[in-house]
């Protein structure tokens, strides 16, 4: 019997003795030769950090010499072979856990039979460590797990973005005292690392760690989540659109693209103030982008020329007391990507303050929360990935939701944010500007062409292109007045048919989806059905604490498929909304203040309705040219009915 290695491979050479004679005329016809087996082939499971051992029996009907090998084998598997058995002792670690087919096979030297062994490598809680310490510099960048479903990406500071399978929130973190938890605070949506609004808390902690890898285990969100989590390499950068989490009236469209000499449009998050837009001109090193000019598009100051981002705060003098109100920039340092994927985009804008007004002989020190505004701070901006495509295909008459043009003037009124078109042919489409108490939308006719990546529409004397996207849940998008760089998107859905409105079946309690306050949860409107309306209700909590019978504010009914709601300070003599609208009307007429507002149903799901809201400010009093203009704008909102 003897035992011989194979290169790359564990081999166990059985030898079988056996005679010969020198009669050959009586020389037996030799047998024809079988395959070998193997058996003791099974499933098997192990736990991580235990160990098991499978015996394999090997078999051959001619007594030859035998091989046995394992194809690739995993370091946490050994062999012991003895006789005509092959002992293999399983040993997996916590970076094993999941399922492995081991390739096995056994060859007389001529004939070889293969086998397939399933180990089933569990999870061990009970040998989860507790005592791996974390650092911000060894989590900062992006993990991933093998399915790549759960990302978790930190930066250098306190914030984060977590995405699991195609969502993703945005956090804001800290170690515990022995650095051994991560506790995180998960914002219920994208709203920028200084949304106020109630966060969930859950808590990150490592249980096994390798030279590369983090085993991890999050408890606090929807459910517990454990994985082997690998750190993602540095992302390369291409050109690619990306917008915040969509909300129905319009969304930023962003646009990253790095090389050497080039734009990089960004969204700023910065203390205090909040940018919708920039433009920011560096250069690309591979993983940062250094800054030396940022165009930002939003409100500006006499200051600009000093900081990129200018806001005022009052602070507390320590030493003397009283209150003085100082002006601060920020100036953006560098832009660095953290995380890229066909689906996300995050990266960090690290930028550090300054002090553009007068301390009054005072030092930074001698004002309470003065100092943490000028330090160096990365604002973690997370974003949805977006991808360019063809024109869909239209059905020309019906109407569809989508911002095509931005402004369009007409006597002494301005048209702004239309959100429906109807493409009545192949060259001819018509937009409407609904005006809440007309009998009738103004509409706006335009000629356009249909191109292989957008549409080209003959506006005010010039061309706007019009792009489609579409985003990872699959949603079409609509992009206006590509021509002058990335703008805004909002949703380009077919407008279905609507029920015929009325005063009953409208009153109700309806929730704004996407027309939350900034630091609150929700807003309630409820539709009395006799014509009173409470408007812009706040609720903290569940539906049963809004207060439904709190003091109406607005007089409300059908009018014209749309429901029409209009303050009680517009039309103070008014018992009624037929008086009230009537009242509005004629102040219209006479160029006198009037403020008037309606929602037109759209499109109805599964639990809300998107409506075309319009707000119309009549009357008001240009003082350069002492003349009056009126104002109609449109926009699109989302509410749930209860």
């Amino acid at each position: 019997m003897k035992h011989s290695l194979l290169c790359s491979a564990i081999a166990l050479s059985l030898f079988g003795c056996g005679g010969s004679s020198s009669d050959s005329e009586n020389t037996p016809s030799q047998p024809q030769n079988t395959a070998p087996s193997l058996s003791g082939v099974a499933n098997n499971t192990v736990k991580a950090l235990q160990s098991t051992t499978v015996t394999l029996e090997m078999s051959d009907n001619e007594s030859d010499a035998l091989t046995f090998t394992i194809e690739d084998k995993p370091q946490w598997v050994t062999v012991d072979l003895s006789e005509n058995t092959a002992a293999l002792t399983l040993a997996p670690g916590f970076f094993d856990i999941g399922s492995h087919e081991l390739a096995l096979n056994v060859s007389d030297g001529e004939l070889s039979q293969a086998y397939s062994l399933t180990v089933e490598v569990d999870d061990n809680p009970e040998q989860w460590r507790d005592d791996i310490s974390l650092s911000r510099a060894e989590l900062r960048g992006a993990w991933s797990n093998s399915a790549n479903d759960f990302n978790i990406v930190f930066n250098g500071y306190d914030a984060g973005a977590l995405i699991i399978d195609d969502t993703m929130k945005q956090f804001d973190y800290e170690l515990n005292n022995s650095a051994t938890a991560v506790n995180l605070a998960v914002d219920p949506a994208l709203c920028g690392p200084y949304c106020e609004r109630e966060q969930q808390t859950a808590t990150l902690r490592a249980v096994a760690e390798s030279d590369s890898q983090l085993r991890i285990h999050v408890e606090g969100l929807e459910q517990n989540y454990t994985f082997n989590m690998a750190k993602r390499s540095a992302p390369s950068v291409e050109k690619a659109y990306s917008t915040d989490e969509l909300v129905l009236g319009s969304s930023f469209l962003g646009q990253l693209e790095i090389n050497t000499e080039s734009n990089l449009e960004a969204k700023f998050y910065l203390p205090n103030q909040y940018y919708k837009s920039a433009g920011i001109v560096g250069t690309y090193d591979g993983e940062i982008l250094d800054v030396n000019e940022v165009i930002i598009n939003g409100p500006l100051s006499y200051y600009s020329d000093k900081a990129d981002v200018i806001f005022s705060q009052h602070f507390y003098k320590k030493t003397s007391g009283g209150i003085k109100e100082i002006t601060l920039g920020r100036n953006v340092n560098y832009v660095e990507p953290l995380f890229i994927d066909d689906n996300f985009i995050v990266y960090d804008i690290v930028h550090s303050g300054e002090v553009l007004s007068s301390l009054d002989g005072h030092s930074v020190d001698d004002f309470d929360g003065l100092a943490p505004l000028l330090t160096d701070y990365a604002s973690l901006s997370a974003q949805y990935r977006l991808n360019q495509v063809a024109p869909p295909a239209l059905s020309f008459g019906d109407k569809y939701i989508g911002r095509l043009v931005g402004e369009h003037i007409i006597n002494d009124t301005v048209f702004l944010k239309a959100v429906e078109v109807i493409f009545d042919t192949a060259t001819e489409l018509t937009i409407p500007f609904t005006v809440p108490h007309a009998e009738e939308p103004y509409e706006l006719p335009i000629t356009y062409e249909i191109g292989p990546n957008q549409l080209t529409l003959n506006y005010q004397e010039s061309e706007v292109e019009v792009a489609f996207f579409q985003n990872h849940k699959g949603d079409t998008l609509i992009a206006s007045d590509m021509s002058q760089g990335p703008k805004w998107v909002t949703p380009f859905i077919a407008i279905q048919e609507q029920q015929p409105l009325s005063v009953q079946s409208f009153a109700g309690v309806y929730e704004h989806i996407t027309d939350a306050y900034y630091k609150s949860d929700v807003f309630y409107s409820v539709f009395h059905s006799d014509g009173t309306l409470g408007y812009r209700l706040l609720a903290d909590g569940p539906l049963d604490e809004v207060e439904l019978s709190e003091e109406t504010t607005h007089f409300w009914g059908v009018h014209d498929s749309r429901v029409v709601f209009i303050e009680y300070d517009s039309c103070s003599q008014a018992t009624n909304f037929a008086e009230c609208l009537s009242l509005v009307k004629r102040a219209d007429a006479d160029n006198l203040f009037t403020y008037v507002q309606s929602l037109t149903p759209l499109s109805t799901g599964a639990e809300s309705t998107i409506f075309n809201y319009s707000s119309y400010y009549g009357g008001w009093t240009n003082s350069e040219s002492d003349s009056v203009s009126n104002t109609a704008v449109n926009s699109l909102r989302q509410l749930k009915k209860h």
